[in-house]
């Protein structure tokens, strides 16, 4: 089941994005912005963003079934694809809006309140941005972490907005507004890049190095300890949990039953030193295999 602190944490992060997106096309409707245009545009696509990564949230949060027996987790790579790709198709509505505005021509009115709209809009999505990526951490819910990290390129853009804005009206280049809107729209495409390659990565399996080496390091003092060896280690996240399996080679006069409380002991220490969510599978062999055993 899903945890409470993502739960809140997504339905805040969902509340806040619906209220920015009214209070930043408001002030584009003041002010005429290609900035505070590139800023809200890309609103109207984090909000879309947002309700996928809190439904895949939920959706994490189911035990495994018939169908899908190693649960839902992966949906969270899904989410932060998703996400990832909204983004970039939000930046470049950001950066042909403002190429036709450098083109056309800029007409600014109200630009100190439009400023003021955006700035506020931007220091609270900074805000819950650090919220969201310390409760992803802290949960191992790779989705929220995204949404987090969405969230503070909301929050940067939002502050171009306002940089664009303010250079404009401080030298009366109207020109800077569209300038601005282009050199962040290349920076959400960026991000969007970002996550979209960490969905690709998480999807295919792609092992943690730091994960493994920590992994791999803990089975090597254990066998240490207990005068055995290892071998076949492998390690994949889900985006929310760890999957580990290894083959633990035991002396062939263990017991069965000594062997199999020795690979509980493995296990938990692993799950407990990794910090995460975690499931270890031990496959148990003998020292001494026949002829060409894998």
């Amino acid at each position: 089941m899903t945890s409470r602190p993502l739960r809140l944490a997504m339905n805040l992060s969902l509340a806040t994005g619906v209220a920015m997106l009214g209070v930043k096309w408001y002030a584009y409707a003041l002010t005429g912005s290609s900035v505070i245009f590139s800023d809200a545009a890309e609103s109207v696509v984090h909000v879309g963003a947002v309700w996928f990564a809190w439904y895949a949230v939920r959706e994490t949060g189911r035990p495994p079934d018939h169908d899908h027996h190693y649960g839902h987790d992966k949906i969270s790579y899904v989410s932060a694809g998703v996400e990832g790709g909204l983004i970039c198709v939000a930046a470049l509505i950001i950066i042909g809006a403002a190429i036709q505005n450098l083109v056309v021509g800029v007409a600014l009115e109200q630009l100190g309140f439009g400023m003021v709209l955006t700035g506020g809009a931007g220091a609270f999505n900074a805000l819950l941005g650090l919220y969201l990526v310390r409760v992803g951490k802290r949960e191992g819910s790779l989705a929220v972490e995204a949404n987090g990290q969405h969230v503070m390129t909301d929050a940067w853009t939002s502050a171009g907005a306002v940089l664009g804005l303010l250079a404009a009206k401080l030298t009366g280049w109207h020109w800077l507004d569209p300038v601005f809107a282009v050199l962040f729209g290349a920076n959400i495409i960026r991000e969007g890049l970002r996550l979209m390659r960490l969905s690709i990565d998480g999807l295919m399996d792609k092992a943690d190095p730091k994960l493994y080496a920590r992994a791999d390091q803990i089975i090597a003092r254990l066998c240490i300890e207990h005068d055995c060896t290892y071998h076949r280690l492998r390690l994949r996240t889900t985006g929310n949990a760890i999957h580990i399996d290894y083959h633990l080679l035991v002396p062939d006069d263990m017991r069965m039953q000594d062997a199999h409380t020795l690979a509980t002991i493995f296990e938990d220490t692993l799950c407990e030193a990794l910090g995460i969510r975690c499931e270890v599978f031990t496959h148990l062999e003998s020292t001494t295999q026949p002829p060409g055993h894998v």
